[in-house]
């Protein structure tokens, strides 16, 4: 149960510090205070008998402090008592509806009384109540999750995610939730026409994401075969071509994309880049333009062209279009070949102070950032 100690420390200082609500007499609040301290402190010392008596010690001096059946609940869920701690939880939710902890808690025990919907219910109003709580977020996902639902899992842990940056645990739920959502929604989609594009396309974008690029190749041209005039798959085929390194493959690919959508800025710029890395530089260059003039990602198009017209011996133009990535936001793997590139050409041009500068940048990167693969 993710967080539930802390959770339950939390809860636990706020019922120390909380007065009864109650009719006792002022002897009676200070008293029924007292022995909810000291079980909230045996609680925290892991005492979970003695916490017990401590708060059954409070009811009795406060019958209606719903603080006080808060803290007996808590304790009877860590004794592995569900049924008996959701109805010390459920009367302390009706004493007071909005005592924070309290749906949380009753949830939870209800959870393990394997009672989903109404775990759902209780966890709901919790959020209701503290809607930036991490701690009911995550329960809440666990018990859709549980239900079978990944969907709603996900949006629960999503939001949690958001509030707990960098928890791993949430993290790792909320990875299962949209894994189990995904597998659900592609047997869904495969029941319908196990042969069809989309079912195609799916599987190709997972063997994608897998990292195999040869079966997601298949799956692809699987997808062209009934779906010929979609330029968005011939895009994701030469894009798993070139990581299968299938240069030509991947040209022919984007070539049909660029049939289909003239003047497509992504298709202009991965054939320009493949004949800059190897094929034809010159005709790299006059693809690379193309695909600034139409609008693709600067960095890298900028950086490719540079590259290009260095390879054409054209030092004084490429130096301005290396230059200029630096002001483009590149990733770390443009940056460090713009780098790269940069020292060699400012050699060239005798800007000995300028190659030096650029080279300590490029030594830096490198204690930086861990080797990269190509976009």
């Amino acid at each position: 149960m993710p967080g539930l100690l802390g959770a339950v420390v939390l809860a636990l200082a706020q019922t120390s510090a909380a007065q009864p609500a109650s009719q006792s007499t002022t002897q009676s609040v200070a008293e029924s205070t007292g022995w909810m301290q000291q079980g909230a402190a045996a609680m925290q010392k892991g005492d979970l008998a003695g916490a017990e008596k401590d708060f059954r010690h409070a009811l009795a001096v406060a019958p209606g402090s719903a603080e006080a059946y808060l803290g007996l609940g808590m304790t009877q869920l860590r004794e592995g008592q569900p049924d008996e701690a959701e109805k010390s939880l459920a009367r302390a939710s009706q004493l007071r509806p909005s005592l924070p902890g309290a749906h949380l808690f009753r949830g939870i025990a209800l959870f393990q009384a394997n009672s989903l919907d109404r775990a759902v219910e209780e966890l709901k109003q919790e959020i209701k109540l503290q809607p930036e709580s991490a701690e009911a977020l995550t329960w809440l996902g666990i018990v859709e999750l549980q239900a079978g639902k990944p969907d709603p899992a996900a949006e629960a842990f999503d939001h949690a995610a958001v509030l707990t940056t960098g928890d791993q645990e949430i993290l790792s739920y909320q990875v299962r939730a949209h894994t189990l959502a995904a597998q659900q929604a592609f047997r869904t989609l495969f029941k319908i026409d196990p042969d069809s594009w989309y079912v195609h396309r799916a599987q190709a974008q997972i063997d994608a994401e897998a990292a195999q690029p040869d079966k997601a190749i298949a799956e692809y041209q699987a997808a062209i075969q009934k779906r010929p005039a979609d330029p968005d798959l011939y895009e994701a085929l030469g894009d798993e071509e070139q990581k299968a390194g299938h240069p030509v493959e991947a040209t022919n690919a984007y070539q049909s994309e660029l049939r289909l959508h003239p003047n497509s800025a992504i298709a202009l710029f991965n054939l320009g880049k493949i004949q800059v890395e190897t094929g034809d530089p010159a005709q790299g260059v006059a693809l690379l333009r193309q695909a600034v003039e139409a609008h693709a990602s600067p960095a890298p198009s900028d950086f490719y062209l540079g590259l290009g017209l260095s390879k054409l011996g054209k030092n004084e133009e490429a130096v301005g279009w290396l230059e200029r990535v630096l002001t483009n936001a590149p990733s770390d793997f443009i940056r460090q070949s713009d780098e790269y590139e940069l020292v060699r050409v400012y050699q060239r041009l005798g800007r000995k102070a300028d190659s030096q500068r650029a080279l300590e940048e490029l030594k830096r990167l490198k204690g930086q950032v861990a080797p990269l693969s190509t976009p």
